[in-house]
């Protein structure tokens, strides 16, 4: 019952903290990038972690995002009943309170590939968190 409710406030967290953000404005966003230079990008997004040369002499340039969410989780304090010694109380739970913590990571890695003239060719992503508010493109 525990996990059950800390389940639904983590999902409940994610969901507002998130709130028009989805997927889909994500492949938006990026395929209206296809056709343009890595700079027009770079210019917009900043900077990427790193890049490398791939066989075909292009060249991918990786953008990483990682959060993590913690959120208390809910337990019960305390018992009212009769101690029985090594054994503890027998009784029912008193009181409601945060006993611990959940974390949940949130992460993005966005490939973008570029010619040798740094057009941007392709791209993808992993992760359980690639979203963007709106579509964006320059």
């Amino acid at each position: 019952m525990k996990k059950i409710i800390v389940s639904m406030v983590v999902l409940f967290l994610i969901i507002v903290l998130n709130g028009c953000a989805t997927h889909a404005n994500f492949v938006t966003k990026y395929n209206g990038w296809i056709g343009k230079n890595i700079s027009e990008l770079i210019g917009q997004s900043g900077y990427p972690n790193s890049s490398y040369d791939i066989p075909n002499g292009n060249k991918v340039y990786v953008y990483t995002k990682n959060t993590t969410l913690t959120s208390p989780s809910i337990g019960f304090g305390g018992y009212f009943g009769r101690n029985i010694g090594s054994n503890g109380y027998i009784g029912f739970p008193l009181g409601f309170g945060w006993n611990d913590y959940n974390e949940v990571v949130q992460s993005c890695t966005l490939f973008i590939e570029t010619d040798k003239k740094g057009t941007i060719v392709k791209w993808g992503s992993k992760g359980n968190n690639c979203v963007a508010n709106e579509p964006k493109s320059n």
